[in-house]
């Protein structure tokens, strides 16, 4: 699931809730009613927030196909990055690191 993915599932959560307190359009509707269907699209959003997290981690391995550089480079350039911007994440007791989406062009070495 990408980002996008995500987003469509909660705003059609969404569109469906106004659509169920506001059958004939705008109106008022009670205080409970809006709560349920509130909390109802919060933990759909809650829910595939961390779905779409957690399938869109990217591995050393991942990472360095799309940079065209080894995973070993990966791994230097995560080590050098994590401390002073919080890029990726290192999986305590291993030498494997998981990167969210958005960072894989702050990993991108710099051309010589």
């Amino acid at each position: 699931m990408d980002r996008i993915a995500h987003e469509q599932i909660v705003n059609n959560r969404i569109d469906s809730a106004i659509d169920t307190m506001f059958p004939h359009g705008a109106g008022q509707a009670h205080h409970t009613r809006v709560r349920h269907w509130l909390e109802d699209v919060a933990q759909v959003a809650f829910r595939e927030g961390g779905s779409y997290a957690t399938r869109s981690l990217l591995t050393v391995e991942d990472v360095a196909a799309v940079l065209g550089v080894t995973p070993r480079r990966v791994r230097a350039i995560a080590k050098n990055l994590h401390e002073p911007f919080g890029i990726g994440w290192h999986v305590p007791g291993t030498n494997q690191w998981l990167f969210r989406p958005e960072e894989l062009e702050t990993l991108r070495p710099d051309e010589l």
